[in-house]
C-alpha cells in the first residue's frame, strides 16, 4: 500500500460538512492535499475534525533557543513541539510549543538568523516565519504555497518549498513571492528535501518511488535511482561525512546512502511507517540524526555514526509530520 492510499488524506469541513478533501476538491491524484498521519488503513483510528483558527504562539511567547534543539510538527497536537537535544534520552516533555495559524504544521527548516519556517498544510496553505526563540509568528507567506509540505534553506537564504502535486517553489532570501518553480521531469509527489554542503537539492517523492537530484543554480531534475527503496518519505544529509537518509515508509526502513552510490551502506528496520528525519550540520552535536515513525508516533534519535538510536521520544507527541534538529 502506498501512501497515496491512506496517508496523505485530511478531512476538512467545508460549509459545515465534513469531505475527503482540502476543502477544494480531490486531487487530480484521487487524493486531497491535506496530509495526515491518521492512517486508517494501518489499524489506527483516524480523526481530524474541523479546522479551526488557532490562536497564533503559546502561552509563553518566548523560550531560549541556545544550545541545540529539535523541532516536531505534529499533525495530531496541531502544534511545533520544541525540545533540547541534550535531553531527548529523559523522553521531556517540550520546553515550549508553537501554533500555526489554521493547524496543520507540516516542514520545518531554519535560516542563518535562527528564523524557524513552517509550512501550514490546511486551510492555511502558507509558510510562516517565527524569530529566533519565538513563538509568535512574525511573516506568512502565502504567494505560490498551494499545500506546501517540505521545506528547505541554502546559505543565501532561499527558501524551497515541496507542493503537491508536484511542484518545488523557490523565495529568495527575505521575500514572500516565489522567485522560481521546478515542475515536470518525473515529480509526481514531493515531500522531504535536504540541501548537501554545495546546495544540492535532494527530494524525497513517493508517488514517484524516487530520489531525484536539482543541482545548485539548475532547474533540472536528477533521478539518483537509488536501489532498495519503495516509498521515500523524508531525507536529510551529514553534511560532514557525505551520508544521505531515507525513510522508506511502505518498505518500514531507513536507508543510509553515500552520496554517488545507489546502493545502501546500512538499512536500519523501522517500527511500523518511518516517516521524518532530521541530521543537525551545525553546532554540537554534529551528526546527531533524528527520525520519526507514524506508527509508533515517536521519535528516535541516533548518534553520528551509529544506527542504533540511544533516545526515544514520546511525550508530547500525536502524529510527528516533519523533524528538525539544529542549532539556531
Amino acid at each position: 500500500m502506498k501512501i497515496s492510499d491512506f496517508s496523505r488524506y485530511a478531512l476538512c469541513v467545508c460549509a459545515g460538512v465534513a469531505v475527503p478533501a482540502g476543502c477544494g476538491g480531490a486531487s487530480s491524484s484521487g487524493f486531497p492535499a491535506g496530509l495526515s498521519q491518521g492512517l486508517a488503513g494501518m489499524g489506527r483510528p483516524f480523526a481530524i475534525g474541523a479546522v479551526r483558527e488557532r490562536p497564533l504562539g503559546s502561552t509563553r511567547p518566548s523560550y531560549s533557543a541556545k544550545g541545540s534543539l529539535v523541532f516536531e510538527a505534529d499533525l495530531d497536537q496541531e502544534d511545533v513541539n520544541i525540545y533540547r537535544t541534550s535531553d531527548l534520552s529523559k523522553n521531556p516533555p517540550p520546553i515550549a510549543t508553537l501554533h500555526t495559524k489554521t493547524g496543520c504544521p507540516d516542514g520545518l527548516a531554519a535560516d542563518k538568523k535562527g528564523t524557524l519556517y513552517v509550512s501550514d498544510e490546511c486551510n492555511g496553505n502558507d509558510v510562516e516565519e517565527f524569530p529566533k526563540g519565538s513563538t509568535i509568528e512574525k511573516t506568512i507567506i502565502t504567494d505560490g504555497t498551494d499545500s506546501p509540505s517540505g521545506l528547505a534553506i541554502d546559505k543565501k537564504g532561499t527558501l524551497y518549498v515541496s507542493l503537491y502535486p508536484a511542484a518545488i517553489v523557490e523565495y529568495a532570501y527575505g521575500t514572500t513571492t516565489p522567485s522560481q518553480t521546478i515542475a515536470g521531469q518525473g515529480l509526481k509527489d514531493p515531500l522531504g528535501l535536504a540541501l548537501d554542503k554545495s546546495d544540492n537539492l535532494y527530494i524525497a517523492d513517493f508517488g514517484a518511488d524516487q530520489v531525484f537530484e536539482v543541482t545548485y543554480g539548475s532547474t533540472t531534475v536528477t533521478a539518483l535511482n537509488l536501489k532498495d527503496l519503495t516509498e521515500p518519505l523524508g531525507v536529510a544529509i551529514d553534511q560532514k561525512t557525505g551520508y544521505l537518509w531515507v525513510t522508506d515508509g511502505r518498505g518500514n526502513k531507513i536507508n543510509v546512502y553515500k552520496l554517488g552510490n545507489t546502493s545502501p551502506v546500512e538499512e536500519i528496520p523501522g517500527n511500523g511507517f518511518p516517516y521524518a528525519v532530521s541530521i543537525q550540520n551545525s553546532g554540537k552535536p554534529h551528526g546527531t540524526v533524528v527520525t520519526s515513525d507514524a506508527d509508533t508516533n515517536a521519535v528516535y534519535a541516533f548518534k553520528s555514526g551509529q544506527y542504533t538510536p540511544y533516545a526515544t521520544l514520546t511525550d508530547g507527541l500525536g502524529d510527528p509530520t516533519s523533524l528538525l534538529i539544529t542549532k539556531l
